[in-house]
């Protein structure tokens, strides 16, 4: 229950998470786009017919001759319209270098704007290089017009679908040629300007009162008239009263273009129809913004809240659904939002977390699902494969569609053709003498509704008999009752038999094995005390022995020994320490085995336990004519975690080894070395005989001499024993290899004290 709150609530974190992302970073805002297009064509209205736009069309660049054109045309259209009392007049051109030719023509302009009601003209604000520059038209007409700036600005797609209503240049302020063209009839709007604002000055460009135009219905079209046919009368001047005029170029290859989401055609726009497109805003009084960011981070978290909410309430069966509605009335709600408030909300940050809830919801569920699903699977066809009966699976009219393995065991011989085989061409069943086809049962068994049980029946194959068995039929039926099939299951009562016998005589084997393994127990654990208790009575008249030739030996000036009974004394004391000796290796052996015996585990240094080993071999080594070296690379503080007595006891009987099966003039070689970090190796070379692969694997097993018993040297076989498994009670192993005729060399690898080393 624990980890399944823990997963719920890593997942609303990681859904919290991701709407803070992607609201704060934007990283949607083609989807956004998308959708605010969408949007736009549904909300879009015809264009406004109070807007008129005199085109510099190609017809009037063929009667006035090409761009520009001398500024006394342009003089003639103001005569022309202001007498028609227009609301506004716009010309869309920059006017901003005198003519020095035709110097009579911007006197007539500069009259023609002084006449009659200010006209709006453009202010261009660019860099040439990295100077920021403002290109205003001539002074003369400045001082006569309305100026209003006609910078655009393209989305991160390239499409434009905002202005700012306000550009400020150091102190200049610039409203846009819409605003200025709406402002001459409605100046109150200047107190209140609608947009998002902008705070910080880029560049020393500061734009402020950001909105998002509406466009207009492109099945619609504001009124369009030639310049031309202004000029020469075919227009007539009450056509513009009370209407807003707007002059610009549309002739294609003079003026730059605008991609929009919204035209005619869906073609690109010219500078005057996205003039025009702004002030059909300004006057539908619809000119949109988006949300400010706080608010929209806020109704994104709140979206996601609730697409949070939904992925919890809902079982992943409904979820799907629950996230295509929700999906759809957070689109809804953009658009109900943008008509109602003209603000616009960027939904995608919120529909991602929506989506991204019902896979972070449901994953594990399916994870789950398609895990149990696999396992169900893979249990079924290993059930049915362990089975000893056979499983066969039929359409309704008999054709074979799956076999577990038993059953295809039964029919190893028609195997290859068993897969696409109708079950007659299979075999057939004798109950009680008389022949069956296996289809006329299954569809008796479908007829019946239920199955059929057949015991002691015979199956036969081409009228080869192949075994008896009980038989099961069981019909399989569908959706509505309809059937799909059947089941037959085939007991081999042969088999059965079979194993039941197996089984019994598995069963006495095994009783068989458990009462020599108990015999074999208490055989060793006879030996054991038999030796323990032999040991101990031997002991007794031994140390008697020992004692009193001690005794003899002492030198009694009184009664002296003659020199050939103190040599037999000598031969006693001798030979009664050598079967002390023995005695106590075959103790310690039945310590071992019975495992009584205690070891006093503690830290002995390594040059310690070596040197006090050469101290006791060397007079032995010396009387044979050996040479005994040894080469210790290892630091001095090495500790080894040992039983001192019985660490000492392994390295001398390796060492004593060496002495007994050296020959003449040989030598000895002690070596150590660390091995794996937590071990020290020590190891005793001879240059004795050597011994062959086969007796190495003898060695280290009691009461085995390897043929030294038809030899002179003494010893019972057991010390190599001894030493293997005391070296395996302190947690240590030994070894050993050899060569014939070339030596061996013993190895015993003991614990190091880690704490004490490290200290």
């Amino acid at each position: 229950m624990a980890k399944r709150h823990l997963e719920k609530s890593l997942i609303v974190l990681l859904l919290v998470l991701l709407a803070i992302v992607l609201s704060y970073t934007d990283a949607l805002w083609r989807f956004d786009r998308w959708i605010y297009d969408v949007q736009l064509k549904l909300l879009a209205t015809p264009a406004s017919q109070e807007i008129v736009i005199v085109e510099v069309d190609q017809k009037s660049l063929q009667q006035f001759g090409r761009w520009p054109w001398p500024r006394d045309i342009h003089a003639r259209l103001l005569e022309t319209l202001q007498p028609a009392n227009p609301r506004a007049i716009a010309l869309d051109f920059i006017f901003s270098e005198a003519d020095q030719q035709h110097p009579e023509s911007d006197a007539r302009l500069g009259r023609a704007l002084a006449s009659g009601k200010p006209v709006v003209l453009p202010v261009i604000v660019e860099y040439n290089g990295n100077v920021l520059v403002q290109t205003l038209p001539l002074p003369e007409y400045t001082e006569h017009a309305v100026l209003g700036h006609a910078n655009t600005d393209l989305d991160k797609d390239g499409i434009s679908r905002s202005i700012l209503l306000q550009l400020a240049v150091g102190n200049s302020r610039w409203p846009a040629m819409p605003l200025a063209i709406y402002a001459l009839r409605h100046p109150e709007i200047l107190a209140a300007l609608p947009g998002l604002r902008f705070n910080a000055p880029n560049d020393g460009l500061l734009g402020d009162y950001r909105v998002w135009l509406p466009f207009f219905d492109p099945s619609t079209d504001f009124t369009r008239v030639s310049y031309a046919d202004v000029l020469s009368g075919v227009v007539p001047n009450q056509f513009f009263e009370n209407k807003y005029v707007l002059v610009g170029l549309t002739a294609s290859g003079i003026e730059r273009d605008l991609p929009a989401p919204l035209a005619i055609g869906n073609r690109p726009m010219t500078g005057v129809d996205f003039i025009a497109a702004g002030l059909d805003g300004l006057l539908k009084q619809t000119l949109w913004q988006p949300l400010p960011w706080i608010w929209q981070f806020l109704l994104s978290l709140t979206l996601a809240g609730a697409a949070i909410k939904t992925s919890t309430v809902f079982s992943p069966r409904w979820l799907p659904l629950s996230v295509l509605l929700l999906s759809m009335m957070i689109l809804l709600f953009c658009l109900v939002l943008l008509h109602t408030s003209h603000y616009w909300f960027a939904p995608s940050a919120s529909l991602a977390v929506l989506v991204a809830s019902y896979p972070l919801r449901s994953w594990r569920h399916f994870e789950k699902l398609i895990q149990s699903l696999f396992a169900e699977r893979k249990r079924a066809y290993i059930t049915l494969n362990a089975i000893v009966d056979g499983v066969i699976t039929t359409t309704s009219d008999g054709r074979i569609e799956y076999m577990n393995a038993a059953a295809l065991n039964i029919i190893s011989s028609k195997l290859s053709k068993a897969a696409t085989q109708h079950i007659d061409n299979i075999f057939n069943v004798e109950i009680d003498g008389n022949t069956h086809k296996l289809s006329e049962l299954i569809q008796q068994s479908i007829g019946n509704h239920g199955p059929l049980e057949f015991n002691h029946c015979r199956l036969s194959s081409s009228d080869q008999h192949l075994m008896n068995a009980n038989l099961i039929i069981s019909p399989l039926f569908g959706k509505k009752g309809r059937p799909i099939g059947s089941v037959l299951t085939i007991n081999d009562i042969g088999e059965r038999m079979i194993m039941a016998k197996m089984l019994l005589q598995k069963a006495q084997e095994q009783t068989v094995m458990r009462e020599l393994i108990n015999r074999t127990e208490q055989v060793s654990l006879a030996k054991s005390q038999f030796l323990s208790q032999m040991s101990h009575e031997l002991r007794t008249p031994l140390n008697a022995i020992i004692g009193f030739s001690q005794l003899m030996q002492i030198d009694d000036p009184e009664h002296p020994l003659a020199e050939t009974h103190l040599d037999s004394v000598n031969e006693i004391h001798k030979a009664g320490l050598h079967l002390l000796g023995l005695i106590d290796e075959l103790l310690d052996l039945a310590r071992i085995e019975s495992g009584k015996i205690s070891l006093n585990i503690a830290s002995i240094a390594l040059t310690e336990l070596i040197s006090d080993c050469q101290t006791l071999v060397a007079p032995l080594a010396q009387n044979k004519g050996l040479q005994l070296i040894v080469q210790n690379p290892l630091s001095p503080q090495f500790l080894l975690k040992v039983d001192p007595k019985r660490a000492k006891q392994i390295l001398l009987n390796f060492l004593s080894n060496a002495v007994k099966y050296n020959r003449p003039n040989g030598s000895i070689s002690l070596t150590t070395s660390q091995v794996g970090g937590n071990r020290v190796r020590i190891a005793v070379t001879d240059t004795g005989q050597g011994l062959a692969e086969q007796e190495q694997q003898l060695l280290f097993r009691s009461f085995e001499r390897l043929g030294a018993d038809h030899t002179d040297i003494e010893g019972t076989g057991i010390g190599l024993a001894i030493t293997k498994q005391l070296a395996e009670l302190m947690h240590g192993n030994v070894g050993v290899s050899s060569t014939p005729g070339v030596g061996s060399t013993f190895w015993v690898e003991l614990m190091l004290d880690g704490e004490a080393n490290l200290s």
